[in-house]
């Protein structure tokens, strides 16, 4: 069979090889074509499906953010509410002849328990907010309101050194601390009671003690912004009452509310 087709090629002229060869160039050329244009049309596919791919995360990136934004100004607005309020009912003490403790601490109570709801900035966050006095004679803070989080038993007898503590940090030097881990902190020092709690502002109020929020994940500036206004509104209540109480010659700086 070799032979045989080896003696029929033979016997070809000179023009069959050529156009032979032509033939077989332009069949490469059609295929190579075809080749191109396929890999083209699936790199083009790719770009388009990377191209979607991307739009998808932008479009994704930018429903995050507006959500975001969302749920700040819901919060920012729950704030200017609720502030509001808490200023009304500070007027209102402004205009009592005679304010009573009671009053007082029922008020400072409502503000301690919204700001551990008003620092959220998204729901499923948990917070827990105290306002700590200064006990002049044992030279401690002392836990005098608690929201919830704190145990019942903490209030009044829960202490922290002014010397030996964040919060008493903040109170020395009169200006808000913000720590998002509060076990790098060289004034930290781990209580009896486990905790999950980790990050931690602390506001001084004036010269009467200092707010503490407590977080299990880091806070935005927010959360500052929001507990000194709260502690703006607390120093102003408990100004406000110390100083219509001053006529009754209170000798000792000790806050009333203990």
């Amino acid at each position: 069979m070799t032979d045989i087709l080896k003696i029929i090629v033979e016997k070809q002229p000179d023009w069959f090889f050529n156009v032979s060869s032509l033939i077989l160039l332009a069949i490469l050329i059609i295929i190579g074509g075809w080749a191109f244009i396929g890999a083209k049309r699936l790199a083009d596919s790719v770009n388009k499906e990377n191209t979607l791919i991307s739009l998808q995360k932008q479009v994704s990136d930018q429903k995050d953010m507006i959500n975001t934004y969302e749920n700040t100004a819901s919060q920012l607005a729950t704030v200017v509410q609720n502030a509001r309020l808490f200023i009304n009912s500070l007027n209102e003490l402004r205009n009592t002849t005679n304010p009573q403790a009671e009053e007082a601490n029922f008020l400072i109570q409502r503000i301690i328990e919204a700001l551990a709801s008003d620092v959220k900035s998204n729901g499923g966050e948990r917070h827990r907010c105290g306002l700590w006095f200064e006990d002049v004679k044992s030279g401690v803070l002392y836990l005098a309101h608690a929201s919830a989080g704190f145990p019942h038993s903490y209030i009044g007898n829960r202490t922290l050194g002014i010397h030996e503590s964040i919060a008493g940090r903040a109170y020395r030097k009169k200006r808000t601390i913000k720590i998002d881990n509060v076990e790098s902190d060289s004034d930290w020092s781990p209580s009896e009671t486990p905790s999950s709690y980790k990050s931690l502002i602390c506001v001084p109020v004036n010269s009467w003690g200092v707010l503490t929020i407590d977080a299990k994940e880091p806070m935005d500036d927010n959360a500052v912004l929001i507990g000194e206004l709260y502690s703006s509104i607390i120093e102003g209540i408990l100004d406000e009452v110390s100083r219509i109480t001053a006529s009754q010659k209170i000798e000792e700086k000790q806050p009333y509310l203990s």
